[in-house]
C-alpha cells in the first residue's frame, strides 16, 4: 500500500507540474489582455489587479469579427473537403491489393514532410494564375492538399484494423462498394472520423504560414492578422494577447464537446 500511495502521489505531482506548465502561459496572455496599455508595462504579472475591457471593445469595434468568422468558414468548408476525400482514398488503399502499395503511402505522406516554405512559391505562382489570392476557394484549396495526406494516414490506420468480415457480409446482402463504404465502414470508424475532423480543424484554425501571403483583406484569418498589433516602435501587447484569447474560445470550446469522441478515436486500435 505505502509503494501504490507513492506511486499515486509521483504520479500526480508530475500531471500537476505538467498542468502548470501548459496552462501557465496561457494564464499570463488572459491576465494582460485584462490590463490597460499603461498598467502592462509596470507590472503585466498583477494577477489581483481590475479587470480593463478596452482591448476586446477595441476588437469588436474593428474587423477582428470578420477575420475569425473567415477563420470559421476556411477551416469548416477545408476540413469538410479534405475528410470526404480523404476517407474515400484511405478506405480504397486500405482495402484493395495492388502493388506499390507502400510506395503510394509514403508518397503521400511526403507531401507532409517538406516546410510550407518550400512549397509556398510554386503555389503562390498557382493561385496568381487561377486567381484565387485573397479568395476563400483559394484557401480552401490550399488546406485541402496540405492537410490531405494526414486525413489518408489517420483513416488507413483505422480502417486497416477494422475486420472486413462485417463488409464481405453486407456485400453478399446485395449492397455495392459505395453502400458498404457509407453504411458500414463509415460508422463502424466513426471515433476515429471525428478524431481526425478535430484535428484537421485544429490544425487549420491555427494555419498561419500560407493565410499571410496568400491573403489580403477579403479572405484574411485570425492569424494572419496578429501581426497587425506589432508596429515600428512598439507593440500592442493588450491588443494582441485579447485576439489570441478569443481566437482560441472556438477550437477549445470545440474540443471540450467532443472530447470523449477524441479520446476514443485517439486510443482507437491500440487494444484489441
Amino acid at each position: 500500500m505505502t509503494r501504490k500511495r507513492t506511486q499515486t502521489v509521483c504520479i500526480l505531482i508530475a500531471f500537476l507540474v505538467i498542468f502548470f506548465i501548459c496552462i501557465y502561459p496561457w494564464a499570463v496572455m488572459l491576465r494582460v489582455s485584462f490590463l490597460p496599455a499603461t498598467k502592462y508595462f509596470e507590472n503585466p504579472l498583477d494577477w489581483f489587479a481590475g479587470l480593463d475591457l478596452s482591448h476586446y471593445q477595441e476588437l469588436f469595434a474593428g474587423d477582428f469579427p470578420r477575420y475569425v468568422g473567415n477563420s470559421f468558414i476556411i477551416s469548416f468548408a477545408s476540413t469538410l473537403l479534405v475528410m470526404v476525400v480523404g476517407t474515400m482514398a484511405a478506405f480504397g488503399i486500405s482495402r484493395y491489393r495492388f502493388r506499390k502499395k507502400d510506395n503510394l503511402l509514403f508518397f503521400i505522406l511526403g507531401t507532409r514532410m517538406g516546410p510550407a516554405v518550400v512549397f509556398a512559391v510554386p503555389m503562390y505562382l498557382m493561385m496568381v494564375n487561377w486567381k484565387l489570392i485573397d479568395t476563400f476557394p483559394g484557401l480552401v484549396l490550399i488546406y485541402t492538399f496540405s492537410n490531405l495526406a494526414f486525413c489518408i494516414w489517420m483513416m488507413y490506420s483505422y480502417f486497416k484494423d477494422m475486420p472486413p468480415e462485417f463488409e464481405e457480409a453486407a456485400m453478399l446482402d446485395g449492397l455495392g462498394e459505395f453502400g458498404v463504404f457509407f453504411r458500414i465502414s463509415v460508422p463502424m470508424a466513426s471515433t476515429g472520423l471525428v478524431a481526425t475532423a478535430i484535428l484537421t480543424f485544429t490544425f487549420i484554425w491555427n494555419e498561419f504560414f500560407y493565410s499571410l501571403i496568400m491573403t489580403r483583406t477579403n479572405a484574411k484569418t485570425f492569424p494572419s492578422h496578429i501581426p497587425s498589433f506589432f508596429g515600428a516602435y512598439s507593440i500592442d501587447w493588450g491588443g494582441m494577447f485579447a485576439a489570441s484569447v478569443l481566437g482560441t474560445i472556438i477550437p477549445i470550446a470545440f474540443g471540450i464537446v467532443v472530447r470523449r469522441y477524441l479520446a476514443r478515436g485517439l486510443s482507437m486500435g491500440a487494444v484489441k
